[in-house]
């Protein structure tokens, strides 16, 4: 293999799939990085077995190879190159690639290529689904968060995917939360079924999205695995859970009895004046949606105790629209959402102390984003 590019191409795609290189496998192989010629243009390739991600960059290609790299050594090198031109050249007898540059010689050993997994293609696959990348990633921000980190439970993992009646929807709950987003998608109407994408491959995926752009998600043949392509010549393709989420809708409240309407920036403020307090306290926090006189208007009040610290007590402006009342909910299930909503008002959306609440942006999201939180036991 012999070819020439420019360093700062090299350095965003070996960024782009590092991403997915192995930091713990006991296989040798996956710590590296595929580098292959293909159709006049340089693939990098990476995976750890559940996600791979393959990226190509704009390269002068003089013989056609490929070869595997460290990741970690390959990366640090390449980054501390001045923006120039960089030769890659790896003799046809041998897995060690020279690196050249404006006064930098190097080399690496690398592995055998053919030991390299080989990293599955949407050929075949279903009709692709043509997604926003602005879009795609703020509905992964939205809702992946919400899924559970424990393996105990793999359903719980994954954020379900379903397209059907010209929308898509996006929903990832564990036993205490459940977020769900939906976003139109015109003029297809065509059912696709639903999958189970792990929310670590999503996560991971919103890092390297383009900022703008059609982004296409095929689903292989088998249902197994699922594809996402960009047009900036970015692939990540992903295994898929197989479990059966459950139905979401179930678990919406259908009606509130008391809704408080409050400026976002201002209740992420308050919540995070008594997060350390409730951090004592296995995260309890109390809100309270008061109704106010005819002299003043609504608020919410969100307090935590510490036992031994001491405690906290914030207070809002608020619409509030029905009697009050008072809810004890986890502070960090509060935080994580109000953290990935962008709207200048949220809604937060009580039935009783005992029963679920509900958070929404103010505005036209508001019918496409819902996040449900169970509240925490009086008794504690």
């Amino acid at each position: 293999m012999k070819i020439t590019c420019k360093q700062q191409d090299l350095s965003r795609g070996l960024s782009v799939v590092g991403h997915a290189v192995s930091s713990r496998s006991t296989l040798p192989i996956l710590a590296n990085i595929l580098l292959a010629t293909d159709s006049g243009r340089l693939k990098l390739s990476a995976t750890n077995l559940e996600i791979g991600i393959q990226c190509w960059i704009d390269a002068e290609v003089q013989e056609e190879g490929t070869t595997t790299v460290p990741a970690k050594l390959i990366t640090d090198l390449i980054n501390s190159l001045p923006q120039a031109s960089v030769d890659l050249t790896v003799p046809d007898d041998t897995h060690t690639i020279t690196i050249k540059s404006l006064r930098s010689t190097a080399s690496i050993k690398g592995m055998d290529p053919s030991e390299f997994p080989l990293i599955p293609s949407a050929e075949g696959g279903e009709a692709p689904v043509i997604l926003d990348a602005k879009l795609l990633k703020e509905m992964i921000d939205q809702v992946a968060f919400a899924a559970a980190d424990d393996d105990s439970r793999p359903v719980f993992t994954g954020v379900q995917v379903e397209v059907s009646n010209e929308k898509v929807t996006f929903a990832a709950a564990d036993a205490f939360r459940l977020a769900v987003r939906e976003a139109p998608l015109p003029g297809h109407d065509e059912a696709h079924g639903s999958i189970l994408i792990p929310a670590r491959t999503l996560t991971e995926l919103a890092r390297i999205l383009p900022g703008e752009g059609a982004i296409q998600m095929i689903v292989t043949p088998n249902r197994s695995q699922v594809l996402f392509h960009s047009e900036t010549g970015i692939d990540l393709v992903s295994r898929l859970i197989e479990a059966t989420f459950p139905n979401v809708r179930g678990v919406i409240p259908k009606e509130h009895t008391t809704r408080a309407v409050v400026e976002t920036k201002e209740f992420a403020a308050a919540v995070k004046s008594v997060t350390p307090f409730a951090r004592d306290s296995s995260n309890i926090t109390r809100v309270k949606l008061n109704t106010g006189d005819g002299t003043e208007g609504g608020s919410l009040t969100i307090e935590a105790t510490a036992e031994d610290v001491g405690s906290n007590v914030s207070t809002i402006n608020a619409a509030v629209d029905g009697p009050e009342q008072q809810i004890i909910f986890n502070v960090k299930y509060l935080a994580d959402v109000l953290s990935v909503l962008n709207t200048p008002e949220v809604a937060i959306e009580v039935t009783s102390a005992a029963r679920p609440g509900v958070v929404k942006p103010v505005g036209d999201i508001g019918a496409l984003y819902t996040y449900v939180i169970m509240p925490m036991s009086t008794n504690r």
